[in-house]
């Protein structure tokens, strides 16, 4: 490992807040480190409980100490929690040791706190004091008070800017930050189709990550970021990792952007990528025999259970497709032992759902679930008149439109959906497909057309900086992503008809309320992603009511 500390362009932003000015432009490195040493990565908090909250932060005591430089003392980190902004009512405190065996980060994990009440918090070291974060802990057992989420995913650095961060970061009405994946991409600077998109900055290093230095460099410059400290500082988030944390489209043994021959072990590229993301992130760990365990289930009330998923850690080799997951035949995704969550995990889950006493059960869910198909499929009820051998040919469908995401797994998904049956109110909050949709989930895809049995519902956020591949193809051939995007949604009416909702360009967010009578969802999208000073706007409002498995339109957005 190198102790050199990687430059930093003057394309990179300083959070100003740390030393109470401006956003600033730097030159380097320790002009990094001299602008908001030694806390120059910000505070965070996550995975709120009714009684503790996970607190972050990272701790420079030197300009060589940079992250994934592997070098730099131990140094010892006090932290205060208080009942104001101003510390006057300090009820938690104490000290922790950052490290370079974690690349001097450190995570306390506050207990003792009281439910549903704002708290802020700070660091300590080296004779100063980190930017005061505010967090909150989720309410108690007993509380029917609705429960609000902001709902991100797919930040890529290169790609745009992190407006929709800003957006969630200015608000005060949020529980937590839901984070679905790709909080960072590994991609070395470049576009992805014909060189686009084109990047407007590059994040360092300034090549592919595949060691564990890379991904602690990566992580270090995205945590520079203006907009993503200001939402660290401002709201609890609760994350799991996607496959940019490590290379794109993950799985168990490899990804379709790893060469061994090039890039060398598998298992040693994975490890490192997910060791940085969790050293990185306020994230709690929950099971002692299995550090790289992320999939747990978080409660708020009596309004919200929250289970969140890994979906790539366990997952089986994708079916093969014919361009970047597009395109694939129904049989190839029908292997009754294709797995993208593995058994136990199913089984935790289903289980966890079946026996939930909250009236939202919600799932933290990486990649859509809900099914797309090409070309209308005969009804089951007709093609139940042919029998049972010959009606089960016609039950998967004949061509995939996606197979990278659960459609790539269909036998596992239908018992899933299965599984869901006789369980109220199962919603599903989704990432990485970088465009927003709203879907109810269908007991059987090829009945719903007569029977138009819904399960559950979905709600998909797209990507907070990583463009769609309509707007990708627009910037290559201009006014094709937008034919794309026609064929694509006449494909939904005629084939998919449980997708409710379609924005197919644009780069955002999603503002989710749980009631007790509904389950509202807002979608705030960027007007121009490689702006910096975009605006971000509310565009559409979906709603569930309780019992109902159905998405409809919201008369207004939240207030």
């Amino acid at each position: 490992m190198s102790d050199a500390p990687p430059a930093l362009s003057r394309r990179t932003l300083i959070a100003g807040a740390l030393t109470g000015g401006a956003a600033l432009a730097l030159a380097s490195w320790p002009e990094a480190v001299a602008a908001g040493a030694p806390f120059v990565h910000g505070v965070a908090s996550g995975d709120p409980l009714p009684d503790a909250v996970v607190l972050w932060t990272r701790v420079t005591p030197s300009a060589e100490a940079a992250p994934g430089s592997g070098v730099g003392p131990d140094v010892t980190v006090s932290w205060e929690v208080a009942l104001d902004a101003g510390f006057g009512s300090i009820v938690r405190q104490g000290t922790t040791v950052a490290s370079a065996a974690s690349d001097h980060t450190v995570h306390v994990d506050v207990t003792g706190l009281q439910p549903a009440t704002p708290y802020w918090y700070r660091f300590r070291a080296l004779d100063a004091t980190s930017r005061t974060g505010r967090t909150r802990t989720a309410p108690p057992a007993a509380s029917t008070a609705p429960v609000r989420f902001g709902v991100v995913s797919c930040a890529n650095y290169d790609w745009g800017w992190f407006v929709p961060y800003r957006f969630l970061a200015a608000r005060t009405d949020l529980h937590a930050i839901v984070h679905l994946g790709d909080y960072v991409y590994e991609y070395a600077p470049g576009g992805v189709v014909a060189g686009y998109p084109k990047n407007p900055r590059n994040a360092d290093p300034l090549h592919e990550c595949t060691t564990l230095e890379d991904y602690r460099v990566r992580h270090g410059c995205y945590k520079l970021e203006q907009n993503l400290q200001d939402l660290h500082a401002a709201h609890p988030m609760i994350a799991v990792w996607d496959d940019h944390e490590i290379a794109n489209d993950t799985w168990q043994d490899g990804a379709e952007n790893h060469d061994p021959a090039t890039e060398g072990d598998w298992a040693t590229r994975a490890s490192a990528g997910r060791r940085a993301f969790l050293e990185w992130l306020p994230i709690r760990h929950t099971d002692p025999d299995d550090w790289l365990r992320i999939n747990r289930r978080l409660a708020f009330g009596k309004q919200v259970d929250l289970w969140m998923l890994d979906e790539r850690r366990f997952r089986t080799r994708p079916p093969k497709s014919l361009l970047l997951g597009y395109g694939a035949l129904g049989a190839a995704s029908a292997d009754p032992d294709a797995s993208m969550i593995g058994d136990e995990q199913e089984h935790w889950l289903v289980s966890g759902l079946a026996a939930s006493t909250a009236r939202w059960k919600v799932l933290g869910n990486q990649v859509p679930f809900f099914p797309q198909v090409i070309g209308a499929q005969v009804p089951g009820q007709i093609t139940d008149l042919l029998g049972p051998r010959l009606a089960a040919a016609f039950e998967a469908p004949l061509l995939q439109l996606y197979v990278e995401d659960w459609n790539g797994f269909l036998a596992q998904r239908q018992r899933i959906v299965d599984g869901l049956a006789g369980i109220d109110d199962v919603v599903i909050l989704t990432g990485d497909v970088h465009q927003s949709y709203a879907s109810e989930i269908p007991a059987r895809p090829n009945r719903y057309l007569l029977d138009r049995r819904s399960v559950a519902v979905e709600y998909v956020t797209p990507g907070v900086a990583s463009p769609s591949l309509q707007t990708m193809v627009n910037q290559v051939a201009p006014g094709v992503g937008n034919l794309l995007d026609a064929v694509l949604n006449a494909n939904a009416a005629l084939a998919n008809p449980w997708i409710k909702y379609a924005e197919g360009f644009r780069t955002g967010c999603m503002v989710v309320d749980f009631a007790s009578d509904r389950v509202q969802t807002d979608w705030f999208l960027v007007d121009k992603g490689t702006d910096p000073d975009s605006g971000i706007r509310w565009v559409a409002s979906k709603q569930t009511r309780s019992g109902s498995a159905r998405v409809t339109a919201a008369t207004r957005p939240l207030s």
